[in-house]
């Protein structure tokens, strides 16, 4: 089994004082310095921390504003996220192929300067991390949830969001026995230009090609999972 990163333990250590009140839906969170210093880490650690708990839809994070505890009670993601606590990863896949071309076709049609601008990053980030599978997969979690913020569809951004959440140890399987990060990050190059070039049909086909090379691995790692625990 590999053992947890740093920021995987601070994400679960902050996720237990969120479920236990300690911070409530609305507070803001102490600053990343505040964190650091708290939980006795760096602040890259922190940072990765907040990425995580941004992509299970816990915190929002604001740019100048720093992160706000999120109330995902009573949301269609926090119900989703419930209903795939142990989910068949077929099906996951399977609604993630109906739904996430869908989402890339409406980005393409919405995203503002902001969104695009945002993913670029995310995009360039990748580039940099591609022999830190940890640190790129993180990134791949934000990229489709930002690829949903710029839907305009709040809805569609809980349920990424749940997804995210649903699917990350399965790709953290897939990854660490094929992980092929370049081939990852030509398709989201892919999704990226179709979205900035407002081409809502390359968008969605991008996608959906680039989602099915996902399944192929993710699957085949699960079967190789199952094969060894048999």
């Amino acid at each position: 089994m590999r053992p947890l990163r740093v920021g995987d333990l601070i994400a679960r250590e902050m996720e237990a004082l969120i479920k236990d009140g300690i911070w409530s839906s609305g507070d803001m969170l102490p600053s990343e310095r505040e964190l650091a210093q708290r939980f006795g880490v760096s602040r890259g650690s922190v940072r990765e921390a907040l990425r995580l708990l941004e992509a299970a839809g816990l915190i929002t994070i604001r740019q100048g504003e720093g992160a706000r505890v999120s109330d995902p009670s009573s949301s269609i993601g926090h119900l989703l996220a419930q209903r795939i606590s142990s989910p068949n990863i077929f099906h996951l896949f399977e609604f993630r192929l109906i739904l996430e071309p869908e989402v890339a076709a409406q980005a393409a049609q919405r995203a503002t300067s902001e969104h695009l601008q945002a993913l670029k990053e995310v995009v360039l980030e990748q580039r940099r991390a591609t022999d830190d599978s940890h640190k790129f997969l993180f990134l791949d979690m934000q990229f489709h949830r930002l690829i949903a913020e710029a839907s305009g569809n709040p809805i569609l951004l809980e349920i990424i969001s749940a997804l995210n959440v649903g699917l990350r140890e399965t790709r953290l399987r897939a990854m660490a026995r094929v992980y092929d990060p370049l081939a990852s990050l030509m398709g989201h190059e892919r999704i990226l230009e179709a979205i900035v070039s407002k081409d809502t049909a390359r968008a969605r086909e991008t996608m959906r090609e680039h989602l099915k090379r996902v399944e192929v691995s993710a699957l085949g790692a699960e079967a190789l999972k199952g094969g060894g625990e048999g």
